[in-house]
């Protein structure tokens, strides 16, 4: 496996298959399954003209209100053909009566009005649509939605009138109670506003804040409950719920007010009462999810996983129908006129391509091989738990979870509690899996830590890491992770780059955990890092478990130089920008470290004999696999990798574009820096 100048030609047929394997993926790629182009037709939307001649002084004309916003807030995702349209349409008259009664001047400070914090933040289609309605950018702009440096998929600040990020779950009454404390010390008296759902209500921290609610009561929070009886495609019940969330807040010392959520009247005189009174106390909105349309709207007893517009489109026909019945609801002869202009013009209108994310043939994803590991080797095995956290269908774990029986825990979403359940089937001599988004492990960093001091048997499988996650944004994409569980210590880190590799590794880290359980009751914790965009089969490229390490020698050149690289995708890249500077006489070697160790010094070795070192990596340059490289203590790498945390693209192409991941740019790179005289 070491690469050498003077082994390059007893190792020839080896490479050349290598080779020759990596020319047919990238062939499949390009001629199997193309990229899809789905014809959309093009959003209806209300422009600021209309909304500026609408009244907004009673009741009934907000709610006609809410309806326009509703059809902008779908033109925004319709635009992107992507997006959370329950979310949105349950919190619509929610939205629509605190800005329009109580934040009627979004654009002032911070200071010098009331505020809002959307912490359902997958709900933010719906506050770009009341916002732009408000005149805080052109309505226009929500066709930008999850576009690159279009608006973000969650709530973000650089959106004019949005008052703070969101996307991971739970925070945002905590800064709602900051706001209104510094509110009460300055003597302002402005409402500060927290939307939450009521799935969200499983993270611990809101507990927590609705404790400190209580105990300091700045005045004027007025914490708001979306109660639709969903989370994802499920109930909440059907998750985990309280039979009487009412008599839980009651039960802390607040006043509760509980209020049909799609009722203008209603939800206003509530805020008033809050607003007023001088005890802490939260409102209950009784809504539906996907509410104001009759075709979206979901019943509260809704089956388990039948819940479609969680995040589900409608095509064209459905789309057209959901128009008609919210344009009528506004009665508004300027809207009539303008919506029988639209379809008059759909059928000749050329419909709006939505490219879909190309894949390779052939092949799947590594979250999608972990899943399918688990299923045909463990689903028997009664040591063998596995965890998740409201994220079933996203994991691929719904057939694990129909085989595992008992054995799969839905623990909603509760990563803390979550981990920490898993420390508690390892001390009990169980084998936990654990599985969410990457990105949401560094919510529960303190229970990790304590399953690795007190050597339990937990897998913390990651899903969705790197930039391959692309349409969600900087809440949701995880460009962090391994730093994070680097800078923890004794755990195991492993990233695969194909099936076989995530095969082997799983398979790999159960039986050592078996083994050390026999021997001493303990066993240390391993984290996979795991992505949801297929990539190549590396068939054919060696691998091996000693190593964890995947090797391809560069040829070209009379100095050999070493790129080390993780992660499929970046493997990809990292061979092409190999085959291209071998054309330009340029050797570059290209290691991919599937485990994040070096037991015999086999790393470093190629370290110490290489003319320069490189690292290529999805994750952010300063934490990832350039520390892990700079750390086996020869010499530090030029790191390239991701750059900054950025927001939502619609695909792929255009995240490695947002941070320079691309072969071009990694060969650019390279050539400049053996274009100096100094290493440094």
């Amino acid at each position: 496996m070491v690469s050498s100048s003077n082994g390059k030609k007893t190792r020839s047929k080896v490479i050349l298959r290598q080779t020759d394997q990596h020319k047919r993926n990238s062939t499949r790629k390009k001629t199997g399954r193309k990229p899809q182009l789905e014809q959309n037709m093009q959003p209806f939307l209300v422009s600021n003209a209309i909304i500026e001649q609408l009244p907004r002084t009673t009741d009934h004309d907000l709610e006609k209100l809410a309806a326009v916003h509703r059809i902008n807030c779908l033109a925004g995702l319709k635009s992107a053909n992507h997006g959370w349209l329950g979310a949105c349409f349950s919190s619509m008259e929610l939205l629509t009566c605190i800005y329009y009664r109580h934040i009627c001047h979004p654009l002032k400070k911070i200071t010098e009005r009331g505020s809002i914090h959307l912490s359902k933040g997958h709900a933010a289609m719906a506050q770009y649509a009341v916002l732009a309605g408000m005149g805080c950018f052109s309505t226009e702009r929500l066709l930008s939605y999850k576009h690159r440096q279009g608006l973000p998929a969650h709530c973000d600040r650089l959106v004019p009138g949005v008052d703070s990020d969101s996307g991971s779950l739970g925070q945002g009454l905590s800064k709602a109670l900051g706001i209104a404390i510094s509110n009460k010390a300055a003597s302002l008296r402005h409402p500060v506003f927290a939307i939450m759902g009521d799935g969200e209500l499983q993270e611990g921290q809101l507990f927590e804040a609705f404790l400190s609610l209580k105990k300091l009561n700045p005045g004027l929070v007025i914490p708001v409950v979306d109660r639709n009886h969903l989370q994802s495609d499920s109930r909440t019940a059907d998750i985990k719920d309280a039979d009487d969330w009412a008599k839980v807040f009651r039960g802390i010392g607040l006043q509760v007010f509980e209020v049909n959520g799609h009722s203008i009247k209603e939800i206003d005189a509530a805020i008033n009462s809050l607003i007023e009174s001088e005890l802490p106390g939260v409102i209950i909105a009784e809504t539906f999810k996907g509410g104001g349309a009759t075709m979206t709207s979901m019943a509260h007893n809704t089956a388990r996983r039948n819940g479609k517009w969680h995040g589900q489109i409608p095509d064209d026909s459905e789309y057209l129908e959901i128009l008609h019945e919210l344009v009528g609801k506004c009665a508004v002869p300027a809207l009539n006129e303008s919506f029988e202009a639209y379809k008059k013009n759909a059928a000749a209108m050329e419909p709006a391509p939505v490219k879909m994310a190309a894949t390779t043939a052939g092949s799947i994803s590594t979250g999608e091989a972990f899943a399918r590991t688990l299923l045909e080797l463990y689903s028997q095995d009664q040591d063998i738990y596995v965890l998740d956290a409201d994220l079933e269908k996203s994991c691929r774990l719904s057939e694990v979870a129909a085989d595992f029986g008992p054995r799969f825990l839905e623990m909603g979403i509760s990563e803390q509690d979550m981990c920490s359940t898993a420390a508690g089937l390892g001390l009990a001599g169980r084998i936990a899996v654990v599985n969410t988004y990457a990105s949401f492990f560094k919510r529960s960093l303190d229970q990790i830590f304590a399953c690795i001091t007190e050597k339990v048997p937990v897998i913390f499988a990651g899903h969705y890491a790197g930039i391959d996650y692309f349409t969600d944004g900087k809440s949701h994409q995880a460009i962090n992770d391994l730093g994070l569980m680097q800078a923890l210590g004794d755990l195991d880190i492993f990233e695969p780059v194909d099936r076989a590799s995530t095969e082997r590794l799983l398979e790999f880290t159960i039986k050592r955990m078996k083994a050390e359980m026999v021997q001493s009751g303990r066993a240390k914790p391993a984290y996979f890092r795991l992505h949801r965009t297929p990539g190549p089969e590396f068939t054919t490229l060696p691998f091996y478990r000693e190593n964890a390490n995947i090797f391809k020698a560069g040829s070209g050149g009379k100095n050999r130089n070493a790129l080390f690289t993780s992660g499929p995708h970046m493997l990809q890249i990292a061979i092409e920008a190999s085959e291209q500077l071998a054309r330009e006489d340029v050797c570059l070697d290209v290691i991919a470290i599937a485990q994040f160790e070096d037991h015999d010094k086999f790393l470093k070795n190629i370290c110490e004999k290489a003319f320069r070192l490189f690292t290529l990596e999805d994750h952010r340059r300063e934490s990832g696999l350039g520390s892990f490289i700079a750390s086996l203590g020869f010499r530090n790498p030029v790191r390239i990798g991701a750059r900054h945390y950025c927001q939502s693209s619609m695909q792929f192409a255009d995240m490695q574009a947002e941070h320079c991941l691309t072969v071009a740019e990694t060969v650019e790179v390279i050539n400049k820096v053996l274009g100096c005289s100094h290493e440094k």
